[in-house]
């Protein structure tokens, strides 16, 4: 291959890049950076996340837990500094919750991550070695006797549900930290996660409808995007900063801190908006399930959640071949699924046999859910109890 030749080549990849770069950044918006003392409790924090059984110094981060009990707004025009070369984003909700109950669910190793956050995560669990799981699996009992904050360390893995400008999904490992302290007369929860090393490689997804928690998940390498599809992408690093505030017996505000780092070839592709979009698409979809009057109770849900994960392969081949069959069914009327490598993957049923135990038993539990809080299952339940009082 000539000299030449290579130059042209290169000289087509760096414009492809740059095109790409356009289409995906964001308008300019205005915005404003975080003050320093802030910054640096979050990098505090971000640090005791990977140093195990460290000892918290709270001075370290009390900057950061007066900023977030005096914000007001959603906060998405602040701009977190950039960390582990990553763009980052803020978001600020309020919800009708107790702190204990939010926890109940939350931060209880008997409820799966993804019966609490559908919008963003496919699959989610603890690795044993958890403080959560092996130590403390209860923390909320801590919120009654918090004379000196409690921290919790430990493992997940994640695979996310699609986003709405690639359409990939990946599995990574994070590394959680859990302190419960005291700030102002209030109980503060304060989540840190970190990744541990880059995801596996992406996959085709789609968003069947994000209001019902319907996502599609191919197997298939790449981005369900055009030009981009075939390319090989990754989630290369990301991080987060939760902190929970009691504002009251029956009212939590959070704000959410996250850094995300993800594309091919090594370059990130995601711009704040990207992020913006995806930590919105959570926080909405939490808040309605968390504030629900239909939700079940936090033992109930558990218990429900043993019952399922127990059934007999017989029993979830039944429950699952009926979920395949309704995707088969709205594919057929989704442009978004409208591919033909999509359409292989479900016809006659076959989306069944692509899914592990693991796979199905999550896409039945989210039905379940659904169908306790009134949405429209894509699996028949049985008629589930009225729903009990709310306690809060």
């Amino acid at each position: 291959m000539s000299i030449a030749t290579v130059a042209r080549r290169q000289s087509g990849l760096m414009m492809f890049l740059l095109v790409l770069i356009a289409l995906l950044a964001p308008g300019t918006v205005l915005s404003a950076p975080l003050p320093q003392p802030v910054e640096q409790g979050l990098g505090s924090l971000l640090d005791l996340s990977l140093k195990r059984n460290a000892e918290i110094n709270p001075e370290s981060f009390q900057s950061l837990l007066e900023y977030v009990s005096h914000a007001k707004g959603d906060a998405r025009d602040l701009v977190p500094a950039r960390r582990y070369d990553a763009n980052g984003t803020v978001l600020r909700v309020t919800m009708k919750t107790s702190l204990s109950r939010l926890m109940r669910y939350c931060y209880n190793p008997a409820i799966p991550s993804y019966l609490l956050f559908p919008s963003v995560l496919r699959l989610g669990g603890w690795y044993r070695g958890s403080d959560i799981v092996d130590k403390d699996p209860k923390p909320w009992l801590h919120l009654g006797k918090l004379d000196k904050p409690v921290a919790l360390w430990g493992s997940e893995y994640e695979v996310n549900a699609p986003d709405s400008f690639g359409g990939g999904y990946y599995r990574y490992d994070l590394n959680r930290l859990i302190i419960l302290t005291k700030f102002g007369g209030k109980n503060v929860l304060i989540s840190v996660s970190k990744q541990k090393d880059k995801s596996t490689v992406g996959k085709k997804a789609v968003i069947i409808d994000d209001g019902e928690w319907s996502y599609f998940y191919s197997g298939i390498n790449g981005l369900n995007k055009g030009m981009i599809g075939w390319a090989d992408t990754y989630m290369y690093d990301s991080a987060s900063v939760q902190v929970f505030v009691e504002d009251g017996p029956n009212q939590t505000s959070f704000m959410l801190f996250k850094w995300l780092r993800a594309g091919w070839m090594g370059q990130n592709f995601v711009q704040k908006d990207h992020i913006n979009e995806g930590s919105t698409r959570y926080a909405n979809a939490f808040k309605k399930i968390v504030e629900s009057d239909r939700l079940p109770d936090p033992d109930e849900l558990a218990q429900r959640v043993r019952e399922f994960s127990t059934m007999s392969e017989a029993e979830l081949d039944n429950k699952i071949s009926a979920y395949a069959v309704a995707i088969e069914n709205i594919a057929k009327k989704s442009p978004a699924m409208d591919k033909s490598e999509f359409l292989k993957v479900v016809e006659g049923g076959k989306y069944a046999r692509i899914m592990n135990r693991e796979e199905r038993l999550s896409a039945i539990l989210v039905e379940y859910l659904k169908s306790r809080l009134g949405k429209t299952p894509l699996v028949d339940f049985p008629t589930a109890a009225a729903p009990r009082p709310r306690a809060g």
